[in-house]
């Protein structure tokens, strides 16, 4: 009986020493899991901190953007103009395309992708301005001119009127293309000001005004061609 006993209790105490490696095991298990779902949620947290950092940042960089692109493309409307202003409108426009793609940041693409157009057609039209004037010029020259009219002279004349009438082709293409870009600024405009604020867009008169002029130079350019093509050589 007395050697039953003992062997009871040394199978208990058996038992009590294969429970207990079971028991911490359990525990470095939970341990375990605990850390790890520690680990997950601070990577997620820093994710989420760092996307919201990021996110700060692109609105700041986008924001700056169209409010120097604003600068850019009144200086390109102005009376001097700017030859560069498309160039450094590129530059402000990569700077938005490089933000994470939300709602200002395309609104704010199109506003300054249409300022751009705007300030590279503008900067054309005055370029083909002069070679334009001086093509008129040249032919008025000639018809004015003494001397006989001779064969020679009348190829030269008739060069000459071709010279302006292309001259004002490429004019009047470019003063059309930039009168339509101007009609569509102000929808450009529209759509980004409830994100940025009216103060930092280009007012709507400065829009209206600055269309205005081109058509003027349009129909001045039309009619000086029509004067050409009305010369008579013969």
């Amino acid at each position: 009986m007395i050697a039953l006993c003992s062997r009871h209790m040394e199978g208990e105490a058996e038992d009590r020493n294969e429970a207990a490696p079971r028991a911490l095991s359990a525990r470095k298990l939970t341990l375990v899991a605990v850390a790890a779902a520690i680990v997950v949620l601070a990577a997620l947290a820093g994710g989420l901190t760092y996307k919201g950092h990021k996110q700060k940042q692109d609105e700041s960089a986008i924001l700056g953007a169209v409010a120097e692109s604003t600068l850019v493309l009144n200086e390109a409307l102005g009376p001097q103009g700017a030859a560069d202003a498309a160039a450094r409108l590129d530059a402000h426009l990569a700077r938005i395309k490089a933000a994470q793609h939300t709602p200002l940041s395309e609104a704010a693409e199109d506003y300054v992708l249409g300022a751009r157009e705007v300030a590279r057609r503008r900067a054309e039209a005055t370029r083909l301005t002069a070679p334009a004037a001086a093509a008129r010029q040249a032919l008025l020259a000639h018809l004015a001119a003494g001397g006989r009219r001779n064969e020679g002279w009348f190829q030269h004349a008739g060069e000459l009127k071709k010279r302006v009438e292309n001259a004002h082709f490429e004019l009047n293409s470019a003063l059309k293309t930039l009168d339509s870009l101007l009609e569509g600024m102000p929808e450009s405009r529209k759509r980004i000001a409830p994100l940025v604020g009216e103060k930092a867009l280009v007012r709507a008169d400065t829009l209206a005004a600055a269309r205005a002029q081109e058509q003027e130079e349009l129909k001045r350019s039309a009619e000086e061609l029509e004067r050409a093509r009305q010369i008579p050589l013969g």
